[in-house]
Protein backbone atom coordinates (compact mmCIF):
# COMPACT_ATOMS: atom_id res chain seq x y z
CA UNK A 1 0.00 0.00 0.00
CA UNK A 2 1.25 3.46 -0.88
CA UNK A 3 1.32 6.47 1.45
CA UNK A 4 -2.20 6.63 3.02
CA UNK A 5 -1.72 10.28 3.93
CA UNK A 6 -1.05 11.23 0.32
CA UNK A 7 -4.08 9.19 -0.74
CA UNK A 8 -6.24 11.29 1.58
CA UNK A 9 -4.65 14.50 0.29
CA UNK A 10 -5.33 13.53 -3.32
CA UNK A 11 -8.88 12.39 -2.54
CA UNK A 12 -9.78 15.65 -0.83
CA UNK A 13 -8.03 17.69 -3.50
CA UNK A 14 -10.11 16.01 -6.21
CA UNK A 15 -13.32 16.53 -4.27
CA UNK A 16 -12.39 20.17 -3.71
CA UNK A 17 -11.70 20.65 -7.43
CA UNK A 18 -15.11 19.22 -8.34
CA UNK A 19 -16.82 21.40 -5.74
CA UNK A 20 -15.03 24.58 -6.84
CA UNK A 21 -15.79 23.90 -10.51
CA UNK A 22 -19.44 23.38 -9.57
CA UNK A 23 -19.67 26.67 -7.68
CA UNK A 24 -17.97 28.49 -10.56
CA UNK A 25 -20.34 26.95 -13.11
CA UNK A 26 -23.49 27.50 -11.04
CA UNK A 27 -22.71 31.13 -10.36
CA UNK A 28 -22.09 31.64 -14.08
CA UNK A 29 -25.47 30.19 -15.10
CA UNK A 30 -28.25 32.45 -16.33
CA UNK A 31 -31.23 30.51 -14.90
CA UNK A 32 -32.24 31.39 -11.33
CA UNK A 33 -33.08 27.74 -10.71
CA UNK A 34 -29.35 27.00 -10.94
CA UNK A 35 -27.56 30.17 -9.90
CA UNK A 36 -29.69 30.50 -6.76
CA UNK A 37 -29.07 26.94 -5.59
CA UNK A 38 -25.87 25.57 -7.16
CA UNK A 39 -28.03 22.79 -8.65
CA UNK A 40 -25.23 21.55 -10.88
CA UNK A 41 -23.37 18.24 -10.90
CA UNK A 42 -19.64 18.01 -11.57
CA UNK A 43 -17.79 14.73 -12.06
CA UNK A 44 -14.09 14.11 -12.65
CA UNK A 45 -12.80 11.03 -14.47
CA UNK A 46 -9.32 9.66 -15.10
CA UNK A 47 -7.89 8.84 -18.53
CA UNK A 48 -9.70 5.48 -18.47
CA UNK A 49 -13.09 7.23 -17.92
CA UNK A 50 -13.29 5.97 -14.32
CA UNK A 51 -15.19 8.19 -11.88
CA UNK A 52 -12.70 9.65 -9.38
CA UNK A 53 -14.64 12.47 -7.66
CA UNK A 54 -17.79 14.55 -7.86
CA UNK A 55 -19.35 17.65 -6.35
CA UNK A 56 -21.72 17.51 -3.40
CA UNK A 57 -24.71 19.09 -5.13
CA UNK A 58 -26.68 17.69 -8.04
CA UNK A 59 -25.85 14.14 -6.92
CA UNK A 60 -28.74 12.59 -8.83
CA UNK A 61 -27.00 13.70 -12.03
CA UNK A 62 -23.62 12.11 -11.28
CA UNK A 63 -24.79 8.65 -12.39
CA UNK A 64 -25.88 10.21 -15.67
CA UNK A 65 -22.43 11.71 -16.23
CA UNK A 66 -20.89 8.36 -15.31
CA UNK A 67 -23.12 6.57 -17.84
CA UNK A 68 -22.82 9.23 -20.54
CA UNK A 69 -19.02 9.57 -20.81
CA UNK A 70 -18.50 6.09 -22.39
CA UNK A 71 -21.14 7.02 -24.97
CA UNK A 72 -19.37 10.30 -25.68
CA UNK A 73 -16.06 8.47 -26.16
CA UNK A 74 -17.69 6.02 -28.59
CA UNK A 75 -18.46 8.92 -30.92
CA UNK A 76 -15.31 10.88 -30.08
CA UNK A 77 -12.48 8.49 -29.22
CA UNK A 78 -9.64 9.96 -27.11
CA UNK A 79 -7.27 9.95 -30.09
CA UNK A 80 -9.56 12.32 -32.00
CA UNK A 81 -9.94 14.87 -29.20
CA UNK A 82 -8.04 18.15 -29.00
CA UNK A 83 -7.25 20.47 -26.15
CA UNK A 84 -10.17 22.90 -25.79
CA UNK A 85 -12.85 20.53 -27.11
CA UNK A 86 -16.21 20.50 -25.33
CA UNK A 87 -18.83 17.87 -26.17
CA UNK A 88 -22.52 18.29 -25.41
CA UNK A 89 -25.11 15.52 -25.01
CA UNK A 90 -28.56 15.11 -23.46
CA UNK A 91 -29.83 11.85 -25.02
CA UNK A 92 -31.46 9.83 -22.24
CA UNK A 93 -30.99 6.63 -24.23
CA UNK A 94 -27.24 7.26 -24.13
CA UNK A 95 -26.79 7.93 -20.43
CA UNK A 96 -28.83 11.10 -20.05
CA UNK A 97 -31.94 11.95 -18.04
CA UNK A 98 -34.31 13.98 -20.22
CA UNK A 99 -33.63 16.74 -22.79
CA UNK A 100 -33.28 19.80 -20.55
CA UNK A 101 -30.78 18.01 -18.26
CA UNK A 102 -27.75 18.78 -20.42
CA UNK A 103 -24.30 17.26 -20.03
CA UNK A 104 -21.03 18.81 -21.21
CA UNK A 105 -17.65 17.02 -21.22
CA UNK A 106 -14.16 18.40 -21.62
CA UNK A 107 -10.92 16.43 -22.02
CA UNK A 108 -8.14 17.79 -19.82
CA UNK A 109 -4.85 17.38 -21.61
CA UNK A 110 -1.32 16.71 -20.48
CA UNK A 111 1.64 15.01 -22.13
CA UNK A 112 -0.16 15.44 -25.48
CA UNK A 113 -3.19 13.28 -24.53
CA UNK A 114 -6.30 13.42 -22.31
CA UNK A 115 -5.24 12.68 -18.74
CA UNK A 116 -8.61 13.49 -17.18
CA UNK A 117 -12.18 14.21 -18.22
CA UNK A 118 -14.46 16.83 -16.75
CA UNK A 119 -18.24 16.36 -16.89
CA UNK A 120 -20.99 18.78 -15.85
CA UNK A 121 -24.76 18.60 -15.93
CA UNK A 122 -27.64 20.86 -14.96
CA UNK A 123 -31.17 21.60 -16.08
CA UNK A 124 -31.10 24.44 -18.61
CA UNK A 125 -33.84 26.99 -19.16
CA UNK A 126 -35.52 25.62 -22.31
CA UNK A 127 -34.80 23.35 -25.27
CA UNK A 128 -38.19 23.34 -26.93
CA UNK A 129 -40.79 20.61 -26.66
CA UNK A 130 -44.52 21.02 -26.31
CA UNK A 131 -44.19 22.81 -22.96
CA UNK A 132 -41.75 25.40 -21.69
CA UNK A 133 -38.65 24.07 -19.98
CA UNK A 134 -39.01 20.68 -21.69
CA UNK A 135 -41.16 19.35 -18.85
CA UNK A 136 -44.56 18.50 -20.39
CA UNK A 137 -46.51 16.61 -17.75
CA UNK A 138 -48.44 14.55 -20.31
CA UNK A 139 -45.63 13.69 -22.74
CA UNK A 140 -45.83 10.26 -24.36
CA UNK A 141 -42.53 10.28 -26.28
CA UNK A 142 -39.14 11.96 -26.03
CA UNK A 143 -39.92 14.24 -28.98
CA UNK A 144 -42.48 16.05 -26.82
CA UNK A 145 -39.79 16.91 -24.27
CA UNK A 146 -37.40 18.95 -26.40
CA UNK A 147 -34.35 18.85 -28.63
CA UNK A 148 -32.41 15.59 -28.37
CA UNK A 149 -28.67 16.15 -28.79
CA UNK A 150 -26.31 13.23 -29.48
CA UNK A 151 -22.65 13.67 -28.48
CA UNK A 152 -21.47 16.58 -30.68
CA UNK A 153 -18.69 19.12 -30.30
CA UNK A 154 -19.95 22.38 -28.87
CA UNK A 155 -16.41 23.78 -28.93
CA UNK A 156 -13.52 22.58 -31.10
CA UNK A 157 -10.01 23.36 -29.91
CA UNK A 158 -11.43 26.20 -27.83
CA UNK A 159 -13.50 27.73 -30.64
CA UNK A 160 -17.32 27.57 -30.66
CA UNK A 161 -18.96 25.32 -33.22
CA UNK A 162 -21.35 27.89 -34.78
CA UNK A 163 -23.67 25.33 -36.38
CA UNK A 164 -24.36 23.59 -33.06
CA UNK A 165 -24.79 26.91 -31.25
CA UNK A 166 -27.30 28.09 -33.84
CA UNK A 167 -29.18 24.79 -33.72
CA UNK A 168 -29.59 25.01 -29.93
CA UNK A 169 -30.69 28.64 -29.98
CA UNK A 170 -33.18 27.98 -32.78
CA UNK A 171 -34.88 25.31 -30.65
CA UNK A 172 -35.23 27.37 -27.47
CA UNK A 173 -37.89 29.81 -26.34
CA UNK A 174 -35.17 31.63 -24.39
CA UNK A 175 -32.09 31.42 -26.65
CA UNK A 176 -29.88 33.86 -24.74
CA UNK A 177 -30.59 32.28 -21.38
CA UNK A 178 -30.13 28.69 -22.56
CA UNK A 179 -26.76 29.50 -24.11
CA UNK A 180 -25.76 31.27 -20.91
CA UNK A 181 -26.57 28.09 -18.99
CA UNK A 182 -24.64 25.88 -21.41
CA UNK A 183 -21.60 28.18 -21.45
CA UNK A 184 -21.60 27.96 -17.64
CA UNK A 185 -21.26 24.17 -17.92
CA UNK A 186 -18.24 24.65 -20.15
CA UNK A 187 -16.74 27.35 -17.92
CA UNK A 188 -16.54 25.06 -14.91
CA UNK A 189 -14.18 22.86 -16.94
CA UNK A 190 -11.67 25.69 -17.17
CA UNK A 191 -11.56 25.90 -13.40
CA UNK A 192 -11.15 22.12 -13.10
CA UNK A 193 -8.36 22.15 -15.68
CA UNK A 194 -6.43 24.80 -13.76
CA UNK A 195 -6.71 23.02 -10.43
CA UNK A 196 -5.86 19.57 -11.84
CA UNK A 197 -2.77 21.06 -13.48
CA UNK A 198 -1.73 22.45 -10.10
CA UNK A 199 -2.23 19.04 -8.47
CA UNK A 200 -0.23 17.23 -11.15
CA UNK A 201 2.43 19.93 -11.04
CA UNK A 202 2.87 19.45 -7.31
CA UNK A 203 3.04 15.64 -7.13
CA UNK A 204 3.62 14.52 -10.72
CA UNK A 205 1.12 12.70 -12.93
CA UNK A 206 2.47 9.21 -12.23
CA UNK A 207 2.13 9.70 -8.48
CA UNK A 208 -1.36 11.22 -8.76
CA UNK A 209 -2.43 8.39 -11.07
CA UNK A 210 -1.11 5.79 -8.63
CA UNK A 211 -2.96 7.50 -5.79
CA UNK A 212 -6.17 7.40 -7.85
CA UNK A 213 -5.75 3.65 -8.36
CA UNK A 214 -5.25 3.23 -4.63
CA UNK A 215 -8.25 5.45 -3.86
CA UNK A 216 -10.56 3.39 -6.10
CA UNK A 217 -9.29 0.15 -4.57
CA UNK A 218 -9.74 1.66 -1.10
CA UNK A 219 -13.39 2.53 -1.87
CA UNK A 220 -13.97 -0.97 -3.16
CA UNK A 221 -12.51 -2.51 0.00
CA UNK A 222 -14.65 -0.31 2.25
CA UNK A 223 -17.77 -1.08 0.22
CA UNK A 224 -17.16 -4.82 0.34
CA UNK A 225 -16.51 -4.69 4.07
CA UNK A 226 -19.76 -2.76 4.59
CA UNK A 227 -21.74 -5.26 2.50
CA UNK A 228 -20.16 -8.16 4.41
CA UNK A 229 -21.58 -6.66 7.62
CA UNK A 230 -25.09 -6.91 6.15
CA UNK A 231 -26.97 -10.15 6.89
CA UNK A 232 -26.82 -12.52 3.92
CA UNK A 233 -30.19 -13.18 2.36
CA UNK A 234 -32.74 -12.30 -0.29
CA UNK A 235 -34.98 -9.33 0.52
CA UNK A 236 -37.97 -8.09 -1.43
CA UNK A 237 -40.00 -4.90 -1.52
CA UNK A 238 -42.30 -2.96 -3.82
CA UNK A 239 -43.96 0.42 -4.19
CA UNK A 240 -46.88 1.67 -6.27
CA UNK A 241 -46.80 4.78 -8.49
CA UNK A 242 -50.25 6.37 -8.61
CA UNK A 243 -50.48 7.37 -12.32
CA UNK A 244 -48.49 8.38 -15.41
CA UNK A 245 -50.46 11.49 -16.41
CA UNK A 246 -52.07 9.72 -19.38
CA UNK A 247 -54.10 6.86 -17.91
CA UNK A 248 -55.47 8.45 -14.75
CA UNK A 249 -56.79 5.29 -13.09
CA UNK A 250 -53.85 3.02 -13.87
CA UNK A 251 -51.15 2.38 -11.27
CA UNK A 252 -47.61 1.08 -11.78
CA UNK A 253 -45.52 -1.08 -9.47
CA UNK A 254 -41.77 -1.10 -8.96
CA UNK A 255 -40.41 -4.35 -7.51
CA UNK A 256 -36.96 -4.72 -5.95
CA UNK A 257 -35.12 -7.87 -4.91
CA UNK A 258 -31.94 -7.28 -2.92
CA UNK A 259 -29.53 -10.21 -2.59
CA UNK A 260 -26.64 -9.97 -0.11
CA UNK A 261 -24.04 -12.66 -0.60
CA UNK A 262 -20.81 -12.07 1.26
CA UNK A 263 -19.26 -8.90 -0.15
CA UNK A 264 -21.50 -8.83 -3.22
CA UNK A 265 -24.83 -7.00 -3.49
CA UNK A 266 -27.33 -7.58 -6.29
CA UNK A 267 -30.19 -5.13 -6.85
CA UNK A 268 -32.69 -6.75 -9.22
CA UNK A 269 -35.82 -4.97 -10.46
CA UNK A 270 -37.25 -7.91 -12.36
CA UNK A 271 -41.02 -7.91 -11.92
CA UNK A 272 -41.32 -4.15 -12.30
CA UNK A 273 -44.19 -3.11 -14.59
CA UNK A 274 -43.57 -2.38 -18.28
CA UNK A 275 -42.75 1.19 -19.26
CA UNK A 276 -45.61 3.66 -19.13
CA UNK A 277 -47.11 5.67 -21.97
CA UNK A 278 -46.62 8.78 -19.84
CA UNK A 279 -43.38 10.41 -18.71
CA UNK A 280 -42.87 8.61 -15.38
CA UNK A 281 -40.28 6.26 -16.93
CA UNK A 282 -36.78 6.44 -15.49
CA UNK A 283 -33.82 6.38 -17.85
CA UNK A 284 -31.20 3.77 -17.02
CA UNK A 285 -28.78 6.28 -15.50
CA UNK A 286 -31.44 7.68 -13.14
CA UNK A 287 -32.40 4.19 -12.03
CA UNK A 288 -28.75 3.50 -11.26
CA UNK A 289 -28.62 6.72 -9.26
CA UNK A 290 -31.71 5.84 -7.22
CA UNK A 291 -30.54 2.30 -6.47
CA UNK A 292 -26.99 3.32 -5.57
CA UNK A 293 -28.15 6.20 -3.37
CA UNK A 294 -30.49 3.96 -1.40
CA UNK A 295 -27.89 1.28 -0.87
CA UNK A 296 -25.46 3.91 0.44
CA UNK A 297 -28.03 4.79 3.11
CA UNK A 298 -27.46 1.30 4.57
CA UNK A 299 -23.66 1.41 4.32
CA UNK A 300 -20.90 3.45 5.91
CA UNK A 301 -21.38 7.06 4.83
CA UNK A 302 -17.61 7.61 4.80
CA UNK A 303 -17.06 5.38 1.74
CA UNK A 304 -15.80 7.70 -1.04
CA UNK A 305 -18.17 7.74 -4.00
CA UNK A 306 -16.11 6.76 -7.03
CA UNK A 307 -15.60 3.90 -9.47
CA UNK A 308 -14.53 1.57 -6.68
CA UNK A 309 -17.91 1.82 -4.99
CA UNK A 310 -19.65 0.34 -8.03
CA UNK A 311 -17.46 -2.77 -8.31
CA UNK A 312 -19.20 -5.00 -5.69
CA UNK A 313 -22.68 -4.01 -6.89
CA UNK A 314 -24.70 -5.76 -9.58
CA UNK A 315 -27.74 -4.00 -11.02
CA UNK A 316 -30.48 -5.71 -13.04
CA UNK A 317 -32.71 -3.19 -14.83
CA UNK A 318 -34.94 -5.13 -17.26
CA UNK A 319 -35.27 -3.35 -20.64
CA UNK A 320 -38.72 -2.11 -21.55
CA UNK A 321 -39.77 -1.53 -17.94
CA UNK A 322 -40.29 1.61 -15.87
CA UNK A 323 -36.67 1.46 -14.70
CA UNK A 324 -35.08 1.03 -18.15
CA UNK A 325 -37.49 2.14 -20.89
CA UNK A 326 -36.98 1.65 -24.59
CA UNK A 327 -36.87 4.41 -27.20
CA UNK A 328 -38.78 6.72 -27.64
CA UNK A 329 -40.15 6.76 -24.07
CA UNK A 330 -40.74 10.07 -22.31
CA UNK A 331 -38.86 10.42 -19.01
CA UNK A 332 -39.21 13.95 -17.61
CA UNK A 333 -41.35 12.82 -14.61
CA UNK A 334 -38.87 10.03 -13.86
CA UNK A 335 -38.65 10.81 -10.12
CA UNK A 336 -41.98 9.03 -9.62
CA UNK A 337 -40.25 5.79 -10.55
CA UNK A 338 -36.90 6.63 -8.98
CA UNK A 339 -38.53 7.37 -5.63
CA UNK A 340 -40.56 4.15 -5.92
CA UNK A 341 -37.22 2.35 -6.35
CA UNK A 342 -35.95 4.04 -3.19
CA UNK A 343 -39.04 3.02 -1.22
CA UNK A 344 -38.97 -0.56 -2.51
CA UNK A 345 -35.32 -1.01 -1.45
CA UNK A 346 -36.04 0.62 1.92
CA UNK A 347 -38.99 -1.72 2.39
CA UNK A 348 -36.91 -4.73 1.38
CA UNK A 349 -34.03 -4.03 3.77
CA UNK A 350 -36.10 -2.76 6.72
CA UNK A 351 -36.37 -6.24 8.35
CA UNK A 352 -32.58 -6.56 8.29
CA UNK A 353 -32.06 -2.98 9.50
CA UNK A 354 -35.03 -2.10 11.75
CA UNK A 355 -33.15 0.90 13.14
CA UNK A 356 -33.09 2.40 9.62
CA UNK A 357 -36.70 1.64 8.71
CA UNK A 358 -38.88 4.56 7.68
CA UNK A 359 -42.26 5.40 6.22
CA UNK A 360 -42.74 6.67 2.70
CA UNK A 361 -41.73 10.22 1.85
CA UNK A 362 -43.45 12.77 -0.35
CA UNK A 363 -42.59 13.50 -3.97
CA UNK A 364 -41.59 16.79 -5.59
CA UNK A 365 -44.06 19.22 -7.08
CA UNK A 366 -42.85 21.07 -10.17
CA UNK A 367 -44.42 23.73 -12.33
CA UNK A 368 -43.22 25.71 -15.32
CA UNK A 369 -44.65 28.98 -16.59
CA UNK A 370 -43.95 30.93 -19.75
CA UNK A 371 -45.22 34.09 -21.35
CA UNK A 372 -44.07 37.33 -22.93
CA UNK A 373 -42.82 40.46 -21.22
CA UNK A 374 -45.39 43.17 -22.05
CA UNK A 375 -42.76 45.86 -22.71
CA UNK A 376 -40.40 43.87 -24.98
CA UNK A 377 -42.60 40.98 -26.22
CA UNK A 378 -39.68 38.64 -25.47
CA UNK A 379 -40.50 35.21 -24.07
CA UNK A 380 -39.77 34.29 -20.48
CA UNK A 381 -39.67 30.78 -19.04
CA UNK A 382 -39.66 29.92 -15.34
CA UNK A 383 -39.16 26.66 -13.47
CA UNK A 384 -40.02 26.25 -9.80
CA UNK A 385 -39.61 23.05 -7.80
CA UNK A 386 -40.63 22.13 -4.29
CA UNK A 387 -39.26 19.02 -2.70
CA UNK A 388 -41.58 17.10 -0.40
CA UNK A 389 -41.07 15.98 3.21
CA UNK A 390 -39.54 12.80 4.53
CA UNK A 391 -41.44 9.96 6.12
CA UNK A 392 -41.29 9.22 9.83
CA UNK A 393 -38.28 7.18 10.94
CA UNK A 394 -37.67 4.44 13.48
CA UNK A 395 -36.42 6.86 16.12
CA UNK A 396 -37.48 10.35 15.03
CA UNK A 397 -39.90 12.40 12.96
CA UNK A 398 -39.52 12.88 9.24
CA UNK A 399 -37.80 16.07 8.15
CA UNK A 400 -40.35 18.78 7.37
CA UNK A 401 -40.57 20.02 3.78
CA UNK A 402 -37.51 18.08 2.65
CA UNK A 403 -37.30 14.60 1.16
CA UNK A 404 -34.23 12.37 1.34
CA UNK A 405 -35.26 10.30 -1.70
CA UNK A 406 -34.28 13.13 -4.02
CA UNK A 407 -31.00 11.23 -4.09
CA UNK A 408 -29.20 13.06 -1.35
CA UNK A 409 -29.64 16.52 -2.82
CA UNK A 410 -29.85 19.01 0.09
CA UNK A 411 -32.90 20.73 -1.31
CA UNK A 412 -33.70 23.60 -3.61
CA UNK A 413 -34.71 26.78 -1.85
CA UNK A 414 -34.91 29.49 -4.50
CA UNK A 415 -34.71 33.14 -3.62
CA UNK A 416 -38.31 34.30 -3.97
CA UNK A 417 -37.32 37.95 -4.39
CA UNK A 418 -35.01 37.01 -7.25
CA UNK A 419 -37.84 35.21 -9.02
CA UNK A 420 -40.17 38.17 -8.55
CA UNK A 421 -37.50 40.51 -9.89
CA UNK A 422 -36.90 38.48 -13.05
CA UNK A 423 -40.40 37.20 -13.81
CA UNK A 424 -43.91 38.76 -13.75
CA UNK A 425 -45.03 36.76 -10.70
CA UNK A 426 -45.74 37.46 -7.03
CA UNK A 427 -45.47 34.89 -4.22
CA UNK A 428 -48.29 35.31 -1.72
CA UNK A 429 -47.86 32.39 0.71
CA UNK A 430 -45.20 29.83 1.59
CA UNK A 431 -45.96 27.92 4.77
CA UNK A 432 -46.53 24.54 6.42
CA UNK A 433 -49.78 22.71 5.59
CA UNK A 434 -51.46 21.84 8.93
CA UNK A 435 -52.37 18.20 9.55
CA UNK A 436 -50.45 17.04 6.48
CA UNK A 437 -47.89 14.84 8.31
CA UNK A 438 -48.85 11.19 8.53
CA UNK A 439 -49.71 10.52 12.21
CA UNK A 440 -47.43 8.11 14.04
CA UNK A 441 -45.31 7.63 17.12
CA UNK A 442 -42.90 9.45 14.85
CA UNK A 443 -44.90 11.63 12.50
CA UNK A 444 -44.09 12.24 8.87
CA UNK A 445 -42.57 15.47 7.69
CA UNK A 446 -44.95 18.38 7.21
CA UNK A 447 -46.13 19.30 3.75
CA UNK A 448 -46.28 22.80 2.33
CA UNK A 449 -48.59 25.40 0.84
CA UNK A 450 -47.11 27.68 -1.80
CA UNK A 451 -49.21 30.33 -3.56
CA UNK A 452 -48.23 32.27 -6.66
CA UNK A 453 -49.98 35.16 -8.43
CA UNK A 454 -49.49 35.78 -12.14
CA UNK A 455 -48.96 39.40 -13.15
CA UNK A 456 -49.52 38.73 -16.85
CA UNK A 457 -51.17 36.10 -19.03
CA UNK A 458 -49.10 32.91 -19.21
CA UNK A 459 -49.00 29.20 -20.03
CA UNK A 460 -48.76 26.93 -17.00
CA UNK A 461 -47.70 23.28 -16.72
CA UNK A 462 -48.05 21.45 -13.39
CA UNK A 463 -46.37 18.17 -12.45
CA UNK A 464 -47.16 16.60 -9.09
CA UNK A 465 -44.63 13.80 -9.50
CA UNK A 466 -46.48 11.24 -7.34
CA UNK A 467 -48.15 10.47 -3.98
CA UNK A 468 -51.22 12.69 -4.03
CA UNK A 469 -54.03 10.24 -4.88
CA UNK A 470 -52.07 7.54 -3.05
CA UNK A 471 -50.37 9.68 -0.38
CA UNK A 472 -47.13 8.58 1.29
CA UNK A 473 -47.87 5.43 3.22
CA UNK A 474 -47.23 4.93 6.93
CA UNK A 475 -45.58 1.87 8.44
CA UNK A 476 -45.61 -0.11 11.72
CA UNK A 477 -49.09 1.29 12.48
CA UNK A 478 -48.37 4.78 11.22
CA UNK A 479 -50.89 6.54 9.00
CA UNK A 480 -50.52 8.03 5.51
CA UNK A 481 -49.66 11.67 5.02
CA UNK A 482 -52.17 14.07 3.51
CA UNK A 483 -52.16 14.09 -0.28
CA UNK A 484 -51.34 17.27 -2.19
CA UNK A 485 -52.37 18.78 -5.49
CA UNK A 486 -53.01 22.05 -7.31
CA UNK A 487 -55.77 24.65 -6.97
CA UNK A 488 -56.24 27.49 -9.43
CA UNK A 489 -57.91 30.66 -8.11
CA UNK A 490 -58.97 29.38 -4.65
CA UNK A 491 -61.82 31.27 -3.07
CA UNK A 492 -63.10 32.63 -6.38
CA UNK A 493 -66.18 31.54 -8.34
CA UNK A 494 -63.91 30.16 -11.06
CA UNK A 495 -61.82 28.11 -8.59
CA UNK A 496 -60.59 24.86 -10.13
CA UNK A 497 -58.75 21.82 -8.83
CA UNK A 498 -56.26 21.00 -11.55
CA UNK A 499 -55.27 17.46 -12.52
CA UNK A 500 -52.06 16.31 -10.88
CA UNK A 501 -50.28 16.40 -14.24
CA UNK A 502 -51.49 18.99 -16.73
CA UNK A 503 -49.71 20.63 -19.65
CA UNK A 504 -50.19 24.17 -20.99
CA UNK A 505 -53.04 25.60 -18.94
CA UNK A 506 -53.72 29.19 -20.00
CA UNK A 507 -53.78 31.52 -16.98
CA UNK A 508 -54.77 35.16 -16.96
CA UNK A 509 -53.26 38.19 -15.29
CA UNK A 510 -54.38 38.17 -11.65
CA UNK A 511 -54.91 34.38 -11.45
CA UNK A 512 -53.37 32.52 -8.53
CA UNK A 513 -51.99 28.99 -8.24
CA UNK A 514 -51.80 27.10 -4.95
CA UNK A 515 -49.37 24.20 -4.68
CA UNK A 516 -50.22 21.67 -1.96
CA UNK A 517 -47.27 19.37 -1.21
CA UNK A 518 -48.10 15.99 0.38
CA UNK A 519 -46.95 15.18 3.92
CA UNK A 520 -44.74 12.19 4.73
CA UNK A 521 -46.08 8.92 6.15
CA UNK A 522 -46.08 8.19 9.88
CA UNK A 523 -44.05 5.54 11.72
CA UNK A 524 -45.60 3.56 14.58
CA UNK A 525 -48.90 3.84 16.42
CA UNK A 526 -49.85 7.54 16.76
CA UNK A 527 -51.54 6.79 20.11
CA UNK A 528 -48.08 6.12 21.57
CA UNK A 529 -46.65 9.50 20.54
CA UNK A 530 -45.39 11.66 23.40
CA UNK A 531 -48.19 14.17 24.09
CA UNK A 532 -45.62 16.93 24.60
CA UNK A 533 -44.38 16.40 21.04
CA UNK A 534 -47.97 16.71 19.82
CA UNK A 535 -48.37 19.96 21.78
CA UNK A 536 -45.18 21.34 20.26
CA UNK A 537 -46.51 20.54 16.78
CA UNK A 538 -49.78 22.34 17.58
CA UNK A 539 -47.90 25.43 18.75
CA UNK A 540 -45.80 25.33 15.56
CA UNK A 541 -48.89 25.15 13.32
CA UNK A 542 -47.97 21.69 12.03
CA UNK A 543 -50.92 19.93 13.70
CA UNK A 544 -54.27 21.53 14.56
CA UNK A 545 -55.83 21.11 17.99
CA UNK A 546 -58.61 19.12 16.31
CA UNK A 547 -56.03 16.96 14.57
CA UNK A 548 -54.22 16.36 17.86
CA UNK A 549 -57.41 14.93 19.38
CA UNK A 550 -58.50 13.03 16.28
CA UNK A 551 -55.18 11.50 15.23
CA UNK A 552 -53.21 11.26 18.49
CA UNK A 553 -55.81 11.23 21.26
CA UNK A 554 -54.17 14.32 22.76
CA UNK A 555 -56.21 17.25 24.12
CA UNK A 556 -54.56 20.66 23.88
CA UNK A 557 -55.95 23.48 26.01
CA UNK A 558 -56.32 27.14 25.04
CA UNK A 559 -52.77 27.93 26.18
CA UNK A 560 -51.27 25.30 23.89
CA UNK A 561 -50.44 22.91 26.73
CA UNK A 562 -51.43 19.25 27.12
CA UNK A 563 -54.56 18.59 29.18
CA UNK A 564 -53.15 15.45 30.80
CA UNK A 565 -56.39 14.20 32.37
CA UNK A 566 -58.49 14.69 29.24
CA UNK A 567 -55.76 13.08 27.15
CA UNK A 568 -55.57 10.04 29.43
CA UNK A 569 -59.35 9.57 29.29
CA UNK A 570 -59.44 9.92 25.50
CA UNK A 571 -56.58 7.48 24.93
CA UNK A 572 -58.21 4.91 27.20
CA UNK A 573 -61.32 4.77 25.02
CA UNK A 574 -61.52 1.95 22.47
CA UNK A 575 -60.21 3.15 19.10
CA UNK A 576 -60.14 6.85 20.06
Amino acid sequence: MRDPFLREIVQNALMGIAEEAGIFGARSAYSPFVNQSSEIAIALFDRDARLIAHSGSGTMHVAALHSMLPEVLKDHPPGTLRDGDAIICNDHFRGGIHPTDVGVFRPIFGQGAPLFYYGAMMIVSDLGGVSTGGLPANATECFHEGLMIPPVKLYEAGEPNPAVHRMIQANSRTPQRVMGDIRALVAGGGMAETRLAELVGKYGYEEVSAMIDELLNYSERLTRQAIERMPDGVYRGSYVVEEDGIEADKTYTVVATVTIDGSHCKLDFTGTDPQARGAINSSCSQSISGAVFTLRCFLDIDVPMNEGFYRPIELVLPPGTLVNPKYPAACNVRLATVQAMVESINQALAPAFPQKAMAASGAPHVYTVSGRYPDTNQMWSMLDLQFAPMGGRADRDGVDALSHPVLGFPGYWGNIESYEWQYPVLYRRFRFMPDSPGPGKWRGGCGLIKELKFLTDAELTVRAVDRCKLPPQGTRGGKPGKGGGWILNPGRPDAEELPLKKTNVHVHQGDTLVMLVSGGGGFGDPMTRDPELVAADVRAGIVSAEGAARDYGVIIDASGAVDANATRRLRQRPNP
